[in-house]
């Protein structure tokens, strides 16, 4: 059995069907992590309006973790070229690097906790997470 192989099947479906929670842990102020998961998957940015309402929090709580992000070389903003009263927000190589190697301690994480399982189990498991987050 491949443990990594469905250890990745659960984590990209839990990324895509659930928004992150606001309260991470780390060096990463609430809602960093939510807003670099919303730019991953909008590789054409998006404005601060948008990530406000993707995580459902205010725009200055989103000002404040942009600027945050900036800081750390994660993120930058950019007048959008059409209508200068816009700013764009786009994610940094370095961004795309960071959530790569989180996506890998993603997987890792995961893929340990399914090798405790035997394969039926480890396939019910993942039957049974998908079931949850898409009734939540």
């Amino acid at each position: 059995m491949d443990y990594k192989t469905l250890a990745t099947e659960i984590f990209e479906y839990i990324v895509k069907k659930h928004k992150p929670s606001l309260e991470e842990r780390g060096h990463y102020s609430r809602g960093e992590m939510g807003i670099l998961i919303c730019l991953n998957l909008n590789k054409g940015g998006v404005t601060s309006g948008h990530l406000s309402e993707y995580l459902s929090v205010s725009t200055g709580r989103v000002a404040t973790a942009l600027k945050s992000l900036e800081k750390k070389g994660l993120v930058v903003r950019h007048t959008d070229v059409t209508d200068k009263r816009k700013v764009i927000v786009f994610i940094t190589d370095s961004g795309k690097q960071f959530m790569i190697d989180k996506y890998n301690e993603g997987i890792a994480w995961t893929e340990s906790i399914l090798r405790k399982l035997d394969e039926q189990d480890a396939k019910e498991f993942i039957r049974l997470i998908k079931l949850i987050v898409s009734k939540s």
